[in-house]
């Protein structure tokens, strides 16, 4: 009789044990998950986009707003293009005219939409910009009231420059100067290239570019080529590569180095920027013009050194800010 009962109490407790496991593994609390092995979750649906609060999703006609990031108000001029893209940043939508610093498309776009928005102004200015927008939502009393949804970008004026080279002996160079190697003082040293942006704000910003997969900047490159390059050497930049039978040296340089901003009477942004780099030419000589050595700086607008070294060119929207040109000569 006694053992009757005990099997009929480790029945219960074996039923009861049953009936907690499966009460847990319905409930799942955190103490019991942490017993189970980990499981992936497959299927999630896409989140959807957030809807702030006190807004709605719209179908409108956008206004591209275009601000001058350094003057202040809308940016000059009536020959801009506005450029929309999709997504991928690839498929062009529609090409419009900017006018007084606005313009409004021709299609509808809805609320949370991802676009490309592309500006540019005259080949005799050539300025670029790129940004990544999301069409915004609106107030329920601008969608009602309102024809189109406005999206606001900034960018800077294009600048104008001038340069000047010189060395830590105190030569200063003037484009298309000789530079004669035959003293030992002028063998080895340093030169530095100043940039001066010759107008008040203005200048020229940094983007990436969906269409070619680049950041594009502004960059000094110095180029050797000629009578025997390779003995002559650069030092202080941020990377350099050969290509036919030139030497490529390149630094890249942030948007205030090439940009001017006056605010009152103070320049919040000075205006220049500079370059400090060495030179060794003590294994090189030449004696004939035939076959001197080449030196020249560059400030190209829009450069990408990926791009120059893939392409052969400085960038897909090359632009020479200012240039200097140095013979090494050694007689």
């Amino acid at each position: 009789m006694t053992k009757q009962k005990n099997k009929s109490w480790v029945a219960y407790l074996v039923l009861a044990c049953i009936a907690l496991i499966a009460i847990a593994y319905a409930y799942q609390p955190a103490w019991f998950n942490s017993f189970m092995p980990s499981q992936q979750v497959v299927n999630q649906p896409t989140p959807q986009p957030t809807i702030a609060a006190g807004t709605v999703s719209v179908t409108k006609p956008i206004k591209i707003v275009a601000n001058d990031e350094l003057a202040g108000g809308v940016l000059d001029g009536t020959t801009s293009a506005i450029k929309l893209y999709a997504n991928d940043g690839h498929t062009l939508l529609e090409t419009l005219s900017l006018s007084s610093g606005s313009v409004t498309s021709a299609n509808s776009y809805p609320s949370n939409t991802q676009l490309w928005i592309e500006y540019y102004y005259d080949t005799t200015i050539d300025a670029y910009n790129f940004w990544h927008m999301t069409v915004p939502q609106m107030t329920p009393a601008d969608a009602e009231s309102l024809t189109s949804n406005t999206i606001a970008v900034s960018t800077r004026e294009a600048g104008a420059y001038t340069d000047s080279l010189m060395t830590s002996g105190g030569l200063t160079f003037t484009d298309g100067s000789v530079f004669n190697q035959t003293a030992a003082a002028n063998q080895t040293g340093t030169m530095t290239y100043n940039l001066y942006t010759t107008s008040d704000n203005t200048g020229y910003p940094q983007f990436f570019d969906p269409i070619y997969q680049i950041d594009v900047k502004p960059v000094v490159w110095a180029t050797l080529s000629g009578g025997s390059y390779t003995s002559i050497s650069l030092t202080g930049f941020d990377g350099s590569f050969e290509k036919g039978t030139t030497m490529y040296y390149y630094k890249v340089m942030a948007p205030n180095d090439v940009s001017k901003q006056k605010v009152g009477n103070m320049y919040t942004i000075a205006g220049v920027g500079a370059v400090t780099f060495g030179f060794d030419a003590s294994g090189w000589s030449n004696a004939t013009a035939a076959t001197y050595t080449t030196l020249q700086m560059y400030l190209e607008i829009y450069s990408s050194p990926t791009y120059m070294d893939n392409h052969g060119t400085y960038g897909p929207y090359v632009f020479v800010g200012a240039e200097q040109t140095v013979l090494f000569e050694d007689i």
